[in-house]
């Protein structure tokens, strides 16, 4: 069974590995352990981690430069084009990966003579370097939004004008919005600002587990009512506080597939041994047992189906509800164009 991961944080494995001279890494790392789990697309962000926060734009640069370096000398990595969908599809050897952005604080360092013109140029050549979805914050309060985890709350929390601005932007380019991470003020202004459905790439269900990185049902049924997706997290925090195992994972499911229907439903896994070797700022890591990495997924599949998901649910929700989504929204964007080196330059 195909598998789509609506998240994953790879790029940050192979930026790291790539700045200490290693070569060859989505291939010789990454597209094995992308088989064996049955994973043949996946949404990649470039997310500039907490140790690198001060420079955030120079980390972005970096980033772009290192992964799509590797991208690009891989045989079996294919960039997913929005401009050009259809065009030289992938081999069954190849893995569809399609570029996002997790947190968008670098965009205020980027080339403008205003904050309005800066964010109107990243969108502009973010988009010809293929870049197809966005989250708005991380964990922080950044110039457009705020995220969740702020230990400080302020009263006047949620888009900020230029947030506002910056979904416009998105929507005119056809971007995935992205409301993982999100607060719950920044989550609703996305929702009313936008014209497009909205997508939460990789989030539960807050009834199951009440962790502020969850959905609400409320939040769960705003998305399914607009056609939007949600794409469940394997994270052990997000899975359960007490007893995070491949089990508790699935009530996830079973929850908002009973909420608001299974066309809803993905995965977004967010799996956490991209990101354990490497001293990226984060505190400690917390598994889900039974669902440690991508190869488990096909242990989770036939869980699912004990459980009582039909095998047309399932193919639904492991890959056709995303790649659906997709297609539909974020669409051709006109002419092909592609930089040398990184997005900005």
């Amino acid at each position: 069974m195909k598998v789509f991961d609506l998240h994953s944080d790879l790029f940050t494995d192979i930026a790291w590995r790539k700045r200490r001279g290693e070569k060859n890494i989505f291939d010789r790392i990454h597209y094995p352990m992308l088989k064996k789990g049955g994973v043949t697309a996946v949404l990649c962000v470039f997310w500039v981690e907490p140790a690198f926060r001060n420079l955030p734009y120079e980390r972005f640069k970096e980033l772009y430069t290192y992964v799509i370096e590797d991208l690009h000398e891989s045989k079996h990595a294919y960039i997913h084009d929005p401009l050009f969908p259809q065009d030289n599809l992938p081999s069954h050897e190849q893995i569809h990966i399609y570029l996002g952005l997790e947190g968008l604080a670098f965009m205020e360092g980027w080339e403008g003579e205003t904050t309005l013109s800066k964010i109107e140029n990243a969108f502009q050549s973010l988009t010809e370097s293929k870049i197809t979805h966005a989250i708005f914050a991380w964990n922080e309060r950044n110039f457009l939004a705020t995220g969740t985890g702020i230990s400080r709350p302020q009263k006047n929390e949620g888009l900020t004008d230029y947030g506002r601005v910056a979904v416009q932007q998105a929507n005119h380019q056809n971007w995935l919005l992205d409301v993982s991470h999100l607060d719950e003020a920044s989550f609703w202004d996305m929702y009313n600002v936008s014209v497009h459905p909205v997508m939460a790439s990789h989030s539960n269900a807050k009834s199951l587990c009440d962790h502020e990185r969850n959905l609400n049902d409320q939040q769960i049924k705003a998305i399914a009512q607009r056609g939007g997706i949600i794409g469940l997290n394997a994270y052990g925090g997000f899975v359960s506080r007490e007893k995070p195992d491949i089990d508790r994972f699935i009530d996830h499911a079973v929850y908002i597939a009973d909420l608001v229907g299974t066309e809803h439903l993905a995965f977004g896994f967010d799996f956490l041994d991209y990101l354990e070797p490497h001293k990226i700022g984060t505190g400690t890591t917390v598994y889900t047992e039974g669902l440690e990495d991508v190869s488990k997924v096909p242990s989770l599949l036939e869980k699912m189906s004990k459980r009582g998901f039909t095998a047309a649910e399932l193919e639904a929700i492991s890959f056709h509800n995303a790649e659906r989504f997709i297609k539909i929204h974020a669409g051709n964007r006109g002419n092909n164009s592609e930089p040398d080196t990184y997005p900005g330059r």
